[in-house]
């Protein structure tokens, strides 16, 4: 018997097993009732999994939905059937201890189904975190309850992605003709619709550059940028904005350059950016990976089912270790959520033709 370690962003995870087939994967996670003992007689072969490790890596990365690995967990007949009908549970969705007893011609076996669930030695591969309560209340899982949470928000999200982009196809975002135009909508667009936005951008009628906004007396620039609202603060705002960027002699490229923590810091730094406003200028105008959240966002996820953390930040890092650590998948998937917020999930929603129908708990605000 071979066994390995390796890191992921869930947890260490061993992995155990033979020519015959992959036998444990134990998630050492510091939670949960169930421990893991390395037998003085199995042999350390970190090669012998490398196709095993690479499919679980992509898995807690949002980037693949399906395992192709050989499996030889032990166990009883009852338990063998009802992990084979573990491996039947879609991605991104979520059954009870019944329906399984139930598909396996078993409809009172509830909690047999339950102890055989307990028991699976090849958990994520076989996936017993999708198994929930009859309420769809998180229940038991023998690694702690905190990863299995982790891995259905990570399923639904990558699956409402796959859902949105399906339906909605790509989206283009951010819409803006230079950096520095998506740099000042930005800034326009806090509190006020993008309508409000195009109106005040409109107005620079193709004059819009950081020469003119650092030359044009701030009256003036308050005019132009009316339409927004807030226009005395916003243009302050922009003021300053465009005060740092001449750091960089207003090329996009210069900034492109710095280290995407100590330009996020920058940008916090800067009056009148929040944490919003930084990560849509850090996506969409200087090309780094840092998810948006926004009111619409939070609307999506409570409606989801998800629960919406109290920070900006920690939402952030819910979709960041969940969906794929990429540019254009942060770009789309944000832009995506804006067009289905103002499509089918309003204030007031409208589930009717709604993409998401199948997968959504509908919860109220």
């Amino acid at each position: 018997m071979y066994y390995t370690k390796f890191k992921t962003h869930l947890c260490d995870i061993y992995l155990a097993g033979d020519h015959d087939g992959l036998k444990h994967l134990h998630m050492q996670t510091g939670q949960g009732k169930r421990t893991f003992d390395l037998l003085d007689s199995w042999e350390k072969n970190d090669t012998f999994f490398s196709k095993e490790k690479a499919q679980i890596i992509e898995y807690t990365q949002g980037k693949r939905k399906t395992f192709d690995i050989k499996l030889n967990p032990e166990g009883t007949e009852f338990q063998k059937k009802v992990w084979a009908m573990l491996k039947t549970v879609p991605y991104g969705t979520a059954v009870s201890y019944k329906d399984i007893a139930i598909k396996i011609g078993k409809p009172t076996a509830s909690r047999a189904v339950g102890m055989a669930n307990g028991k699976n030695p090849l958990p994520v591969i076989v996936p017993c975190h999708r198994v929930v309560g009859s309420n769809d209340t998180l229940t038991g899982f023998a690694h702690g309850l905190e990863v299995k949470k982790e891995m259905l928000q990570l399923e639904k999200l990558n699956l409402v992605y796959k859902k949105l982009l399906d339906f909605y196809q790509i989206q283009y975002w951010w819409p803006a003709d230079t950096p520095y135009e998506m740099m000042v909508g930005a800034v326009l667009t806090q509190n006020t619709t993008w309508e409000n936005v195009k109106k005040a951008l409109n107005n620079f009628d193709g004059k819009l550059s950081p020469e003119f906004v650092e030359k044009v007396a701030l009256q003036d620039l308050t005019k132009l940028i009316r339409p927004s609202g807030y226009y005395n603060q916003k243009a302050i705002k922009l003021k300053e904005l465009t005060r740092w960027y001449k750091k960089y002699n207003y090329n996009i490229e210069s900034a492109r350059k710095i280290d995407q923590d100590v330009m996020r810091t920058e940008l916090l730094n800067i009056k009148g950016v929040g944490r919003e406003t930084a990560d849509c200028i850090l996506v969409y105008a200087l090309n780094k990976p840092s998810f948006v959240i926004d009111t619409y966002t939070k609307r999506l996820v409570h409606r989801l089912g998800i629960d919406v953390p109290k920070s900006y930040d920690a939402l952030r890092i819910v979709f960041e270790k969940s969906v794929p650590k990429s540019l254009e998948v942060y770009n789309e998937f944000h832009g995506l959520i804006v067009k289905h917020a103002k499509t089918h999930c309003l204030k007031s929603v409208q589930c009717e033709g709604c993409p998401l129908d199948e997968i959504c708990p509908k919860r109220e605000l």
